[in-house]
């Protein structure tokens, strides 16, 4: 019995962090998400993500935060995709505090923006990115998170920086 009251909190508890979103025109070709990341729960997913991907992957993602890249092409990689927030050092998708997904698109197009050594997070787009979740090694090392054939939309209104 206690197993079954402490599964109903959880499930309870998950629940409660899926936003419902509205669409607004401009967002038609935006897919519908199955699960929303909403800022109040915002490190609860990620660390759900991280620690039961087998739970998320091929489910519609919607998250918003600051937009980054990380362009490896001089050292013979590619360039990575980020939308991110500011975590702490305990997140475990956090390396050097960044709390967010990688994403790629279906036509390679991205926010116009590159980052600079001196920007801020003001500095730093915000976008909301929808995508399909799934994880995938390079080599022998990941797994790594990303939102495959992701839409993005750049946001006028910032949420919190840190979570």
């Amino acid at each position: 019995m206690r197993k079954i009251v402490s599964i109903a909190l959880v499930l309870v508890l998950m629940l409660s962090f899926v936003g419902c979103g509205s669409k607004k025109e401009s967002e038609a070709n935006t897919p519908k998400a199955d699960v929303v990341i909403t800022e109040s729960g915002y490190r609860t997913y990620m660390d759900d993500l991280t620690a039961n991907p087998t739970n998320y992957i091929g489910k519609t993602i919607q998250i918003e935060g600051m937009y980054t890249l990380q362009d490896l092409t001089q050292q013979g990689g590619k360039i990575y995709y980020f939308v991110y927030r500011n975590g702490v050092a305990a997140c475990p998708t956090c390396p050097a505090n960044m709390c967010g997904l990688e994403f790629t698109t279906a036509d390679n197009k991205y926010p116009d923006y590159t980052p600079k050594n001196e920007d801020t997070d003001a500095d730093h787009p915000w976008i909301r990115v929808t995508g399909s979740f799934d994880q995938y090694f390079e080599g022998e090392t990941g797994p790594y998170f990303t939102l495959r054939n992701a839409t993005y939309e750049v946001l006028t209104t910032r949420g919190k920086t840190n979570v």
